[in-house]
């Protein structure tokens, strides 16, 4: 069956359009149209009319997109902003009155949940003793699972973009020792309750943040050419995420798209993303992390095609 799931975050709003035979997941169509809603709900408490707006918009588009693509059923689902923000009511109407779909904001471990599901979908077996993260703009998901159960799991206020706006670090110049002091200061505190992991565990991770930083490390910076395509089980290292961070950084913005082919609004938070992941992977003592490249939406897709 062909189905398609939204997710509408605080970075972007991303389409996944499956085919799901059994068990088994095959995305056959992605597409991402980045919006940075959370900055609105980090700075205000509340998306506005603009941001409203454009989230319908865009959703709309990708649902049409959807339907011309054969799928059968749409998901549209919102995380941190819609769930945080003081009008996500109006948001979940807006959008569902312009897609012709209705939207439902999951929880943090409605998120965790998904998460688990994703990557034990995409791996094919349930996994003994894994840890799963997933960066988002607006928040972190954290997830230990033992033989496909969720065995606990954590949702941390930061992500890419809401870290990225809280510290102001939105210039054009490279990251100075202080900017990197409060960067460092401020993942190093939002992470002290993480979960406890077990020696061995293998590491898996999903969102925009670790796909990215994964391109950069597998494809070079800048990326060679005639070298690109998916990331998807691709071997990410702690210790290559630590150099990304120091040379991402220690770059202006200018230099950062021209080195990394990104765009402004991805260049200016990745940073901040580095910052978590680096973090996160030395809080929890974890070498490596395989890429997950489709995050929550492959669970999204499954769960769609069993109703």
């Amino acid at each position: 069956m062909r189905v398609a799931a939204i997710d509408v975050g605080s970075n972007s709003v991303k389409l996944s359009i499956g085919e799901v035979d059994g068990d088994h997941v095959h995305v056959v169509r992605t597409e991402r149209i980045t919006l940075q809603v959370g900055r609105e709900v980090e700075l205000h408490g509340r998306l506005g009319n603009e941001a409203i707006a454009a989230v319908a918009d865009a959703v709309s588009s990708l649902a049409t997109k959807a339907r011309l693509a054969g799928a059968r059923r749409i998901d549209v689902v919102g995380t941190s902003a819609a769930r945080e923000a003081a009008d996500g009511d109006r948001l979940v109407a807006e959008v569902g009155a312009a897609a012709g779909v209705p939207m439902r904001r999951l929880s943090g471990l409605d998120e965790a949940h998904l998460v688990s599901r994703s990557i034990d979908i995409a791996v094919g077996i349930p996994l003994r003793s894994a840890i799963m993260l997933d960066i988002g703009g607006g928040s972190t998901e954290l997830v230990r699972t033992d033989g496909g159960l969720v065995v606990d799991q954590v949702s941390l206020p930061i992500g890419a973009v809401r870290l990225t706006d809280r510290l102001d670090l939105r210039g054009d110049e490279p990251f100075d020792n202080e900017e990197m002091t409060r960067l460092r200061v401020a993942v190093e505190e939002a992470t002290t309750d993480v979960l406890s992991v077990e020696s061995g565990s293998r590491g898996f991770g999903c969102g925009g943040t670790v796909t990215t930083l994964a391109r950069l490390d597998l494809f070079g910076m800048p990326p060679q050419e005639g070298r690109s395509g998916t990331v998807d089980r691709a071997l990410l290292g702690r210790d290559a995420v630590d150099e990304l961070l120091v040379d991402l950084a220690g770059r202006s913005l200018a230099d950062r798209m021209a080195c990394t082919g990104l765009k402004a609004v991805r260049a200016q938070i990745i940073p901040a993303g580095a910052a978590i992941l680096a973090g996160l992977l030395h809080r929890l003592d974890v070498d490596a992390l395989q890429v997950h490249e489709h995050g929550i939406r492959t669970g999204l897709l499954f769960d769609l095609a069993q109703r």
